[in-house]
């Protein structure tokens, strides 16, 4: 596995390369890091050169003090590794970087496959809303630990976490989501999404597209991800059964199994 940061005038990402051929890039969503997708790294390496990296205010990139874009911090990336063609793979947050990417540089991405995913433009409801706030009341209040903590006991966020029946994909979920680098290290603000916003762009997208939902995620999270499959023509749609909102890591067999298949099938058409 190949390592390293990818420096830039304002910060520094952290990245991983794993295995040869075609580009696939894992894009991980809020209050986790590259390692969330630890589970595909053997079965998606054995076939395709497997990026992954931590966006900017997680893991072991830098933390912004100004305005920043995740699609042009991804967009470096792929120029500095020299790659074309790429898949993107994207988790929650990491799904709407994803397809505001596909939007803006469409002659780069070649798949696209979204898990659970966000559309920058498409509001969040007010009270997933105001539960995001008390995360940052409470690292200001308690300190980070203790916010952490109150995070991972709220009731309101248990579609995020594998049941205590899946005790080894809940406790790898945890553990990533316990690392401090993850949780609330920069103002939401300083992200810039691409305008004008995905959610009025989306039949744009003309590249294979598959979209993972899950059956016990979020309603919102379901109802977005059926608003891209009725947008985005080429695309179908898969719903884990028994899983919440990380389906890679609760069943990650059956969803590597499912993006290989869809990998697959797309380089044949």
């Amino acid at each position: 596995m190949l390592e390293g940061f990818l420096k830039m005038d304002d910060g520094q990402l952290y990245y991983t390369v794993s295995g040869e051929g075609n580009p696939v890039i894992l894009i991980h969503g809020n209050f986790n890091d590259h390692q969330i997708w630890n589970e595909q790294v053997d079965s998606l390496s054995a076939n395709y050169k497997l990026v992954r990296y931590d966006l900017r205010g997680y893991g072991l990139s830098s933390t912004p003090n100004t305005t920043f874009s995740n699609t042009e911090d991804l967009r470096i990336l792929i120029d500095s590794l020299k790659l074309r063609g790429v898949t993107l793979v994207g988790s929650s947050m990491g799904g709407g970087i994803a397809t505001d990417f596909t939007l803006t540089y469409p002659h780069l991405v070649e798949n696209l496959i979204l898990v659970a995913p966000s559309i920058n433009g498409k509001p969040y409801p007010v009270r997933m809303m105001w539960q995001g706030t008390k995360n940052y009341i409470n690292l200001r209040l308690k300190g980070r630990k203790k916010a952490i903590a109150s995070f991972i006991s709220n009731p309101y966020w248990s579609y995020l976490f594998p049941s205590t029946r899946k005790e080894e994909a809940r406790t790898k979920l945890i553990q990533n989501i316990s690392n401090p680098n993850n949780f609330c290290r920069y103002s939401p603000s300083l992200a810039i999404a691409v305008k004008p916003y995905a959610s009025n762009r989306l039949h744009e997208i003309n590249i294979p597209t598959l979209i993972m939902i899950s059956d016990e995620d979020h309603v919102f999270n379901k109802e977005t991800a059926e608003t891209l499959h009725s947008s985005i023509e080429p695309s179908i749609k898969i719903t884990m059964q028994d899983c919440g909102h990380l389906p890679f890591i609760e069943a990650s067999n059956e969803f590597n199994q499912a993006v290989l298949d869809f990998l697959s099938k797309s380089s044949l058409t």
